[in-house]
């Protein structure tokens, strides 16, 4: 399962926010992100989740911004409800 989250920084919040994700490595190290190439500024985040409920936690944390999640919700247009978090799960070719 991917937990795959998707945001926007707006121009004049994307150097304080990328100094914040430099700054703490420890919390990127499950997850990958990446910004776009065609519209800077909009960022992508997904990490892999064992099972369901792994995934579920991992959405839940950053639906509620927990674990310091929080913090970057000031740099993110529109606040927690401009941070998208969507599961997906593999499609099993048989």
């Amino acid at each position: 399962m991917i937990v795959f989250c998707e945001y926007a920084i707006p121009e004049e919040h994307r150097e304080p926010f990328l100094r914040w994700v430099r700054s703490q490595p420890e919390r990127w190290r499950k997850v990958e992100l990446a910004e776009n190439t065609v519209q800077p500024g909009v960022f992508v985040e997904w990490q892999r989740a064992e099972s369901e409920e792994e995934a579920a936690s991992i959405e839940k944390e950053r639906r509620e911004g927990r674990s310091g999640w929080s913090e970057m919700e000031r740099w993110v247009k529109n606040g927690p409800a401009g941070v998208r978090v969507w599961t997906f799960r593999p499609v099993i070719f048989e």
